[in-house]
């Protein structure tokens, strides 16, 4: 059919279906459109078998870490399996009428099989689903994939694949944005004019306070980012993104470097002071979106720079690395770093 000869309907709906462009470094516009890897083929499995269903609960990146580990569990048994957020704690809400029916099915593309597939059903009837637990995949080292490790998994033809590639191969084809929400935090994190390479910064206090970790200090982020600046950014400040659910920290960096500059969902979102799990049960439906949508604005600003300094006692930081591109381009200040990586 010919340009002249679509109808207008159909002409819209070309031009709604093509990724937007966004004026971001490549790093980042790798998340600002779909996938250049194929999705995973979720019937790619024995149907006759065993059929894994997966817990998607906890905080979201622990959850999202690891659903992924347990996918890749499922693929190199070829084992079918669905996702169930039966005890997912991000559903929870005291007024019922703000509570989630679905986390997955409210921002992210479907991950697995329906519950409501005839497969599963069919297994259901059989008895041959098994829950999969959390410990099989992170207790055993040689199950949570860390760095260095070679993995086959046939029903994707992966030979001899190391764990970090396995991982970030495996993120990228699982877990993507529904394109309403990735449009719209692309267009957020474009407004900060990130058009060059930035570096970036993630700040993580809240309710990691309880669980016993000290926070890092804002002098050590800007001591680090003096010294990247020289070692990847020829001694030019560049701007730099910062990621913070305590939104105190943006304005400590600046009283501390005022001529620099830094970006943030902070001058956009108000009244962040800390993210506590337990305090997401008072939430209503607009609070939980405006949250998530600056958290998925912070995951592809992270995820987009050509540096990144963190800490590794959030599960962010685990996320983000495999988003990113490269091992070299991550400094966590509460650990070594690279021993962090390769446990990981």
């Amino acid at each position: 059919m010919s340009k002249k000869s679509e109808s207008a309907p159909l002409r819209r709906k070309l031009l709604a279906d093509e990724p937007k462009s966004y004026e971001l470094p490549p790093e980042a516009l790798r998340w600002c459109r779909p996938s250049e890897q194929n999705p995973l083929n979720y019937r790619s499995c024995d149907k006759n078998g065993k059929f894994n269903k997966i817990p998607f609960m906890a905080g979201l990146t622990n959850g999202l870490k690891m659903l992924l580990l347990m996918v890749i569990e499922s693929y190199e048994r070829n084992e079918c399996f669905f996702v169930s957020e039966e005890h997912n704690h991000l559903l929870i809400r005291e007024d019922k009428s703000q509570q989630l029916s679905t986390f997955i099915g409210r921002y992210f593309e479907h991950i697995g099989l329906s519950k409501h597939d005839s497969w599963v059903k069919l297994a259901v009837e059989e008895d041959r689903v098994q829950d999969m637990q959390w410990e099989e995949v992170w207790n055993k080292m040689e199950k949570r994939r860390i760095h260095g490790d070679l993995h086959n998994i046939t029903s994707l033809s992966y030979h001899n694949l190391e764990s970090t590639i396995l991982k970030k191969v495996m993120l990228d084809r699982m877990w993507r944005l529904q394109p309403h929400v990735r449009d719209g935090a692309c267009q957020s994190l474009e407004s900060h004019g990130l058009k060059d390479e930035y570096m970036a910064f993630s700040v993580r206090r809240g309710d990691k306070g309880t669980e016993g970790f000290n926070f890092t200090k804002p002098e050590e982020y800007i001591e680090a980012a003096e010294q990247k600046v020289i070692e990847h950014f020829g001694g030019v400040v560049p701007k730099i993104f910062v990621a913070a659910d305590d939104c105190e920290s943006l304005k400590e960096f600046r009283a501390l470097r005022p001529d620099w500059v830094f970006e943030s969902e902070c001058d956009q979102s108000a009244g962040h002071n800390g993210f506590i799990l337990a305090e997401m049960k008072q939430w209503t439906l607009e609070e939980t979106d405006e949250h998530y949508r600056k958290f998925f604005v912070e995951l592809i600003g992270l995820a987009g720079a050509k540096f990144y300094i963190g800490v590794a006692y959030t599960n962010v930081a685990w996320w983000v690395t495999y988003m990113r591109l490269h091992r070299w381009s991550h400094l966590f200040l509460d650990t070594h770093t690279q021993s962090a990586l390769d446990r990981w």
